[in-house]
């Protein structure tokens, strides 16, 4: 049974101004002078630059609903079946990030990514930021945005497509938004923009599929844990 509500204009509307937000203020971050910030700061900063309008468009978009009622919407739910869900399209989107790089620049990407979070230090730090922020707490938050709020309010405004038709069509839309906040958000190259944009991409529509097709987020979440911890896993420092 379909547990989508109508749609409110307003939902889509505060999740794109949350993600401009976002991007903006990723951009501003990068933008300030590692010298002239405490690395430890600059990570942590970094992370909540993003976060923070992500969350706060959330909330605008629910404010006036029980917490019962928006878990329902969001799909915001966990079966066991979702470990072993997460486990396939998180081994699955890697690998394929893997052979992208491999086939594009001749190397698998085993390389420390250069991005904000690779900044902090010692080892308390390194935890939160290097592992804890990316591989638990990000996966989470992102896909109660984009999987939760964004697919499923646009898999309602398309509701006279028919349901497999609006589904399908939420789901690239929403991989698209995903994959071009994540290459908006790089600090890299062009190239290594274009590389995430792709890769994401498809880890995005492996996500969007299973959450459509479970009607919960817990499979996705699980997905994007198992992504983001092996992309930590291969690329930490020795």
């Amino acid at each position: 049974m379909d547990t989508i509500t109508p749609l409110r204009v307003p939902r889509l509307a505060w999740a794109t101004l949350g993600l401009v937000a976002a991007v903006v203020c990723g951009w501003a971050i990068e933008a300030i002078p590692p010298a002239q910030v405490n690395p430890t700061l600059l990570g942590a900063v970094a992370f909540l630059g993003v976060w923070i309008p992500l969350l706060a468009a959330l909330t605008l978009c629910f404010a006036k609903q029980r917490l019962s009622e928006t878990l329902a919407f969001l799909g915001l739910r966990f079966q066991p079946l979702d470990a072993l869900w997460g486990l396939g399209i998180g081994c699955l989107g890697r690998a394929f990030d893997a052979f992208l790089r491999m086939v594009l620049t001749g190397s698998g990407g085993l390389v420390l990514q250069p991005t904000l979070s690779a900044l902090a230090s010692p080892v308390v730090q390194t935890i939160v930021l290097g592992i804890l922020a990316p591989v638990v707490i990000a996966p989470v938050i992102e896909e109660i945005y984009f999987r939760g709020l964004i697919q499923r309010s646009l898999a309602a405004a398309l509701e006279p497509l028919g349901r497999a038709p609006r589904w399908a069509a939420a789901v690239v839309l929403t991989s698209l938004a995903f994959a071009l906040v994540h290459a908006l958000l790089l600090i890299g190259t062009p190239n290594e923009a274009m590389l995430t944009g792709i890769s994401t991409f498809i880890f995005a529509l492996l996500a969007g599929t299973t959450a459509a097709a479970t009607n919960r987020l817990g499979g996705s979440i699980a997905g994007h844990i198992v992504f983001n911890g092996l992309g930590v896993l291969l690329t930490w420092p020795v």
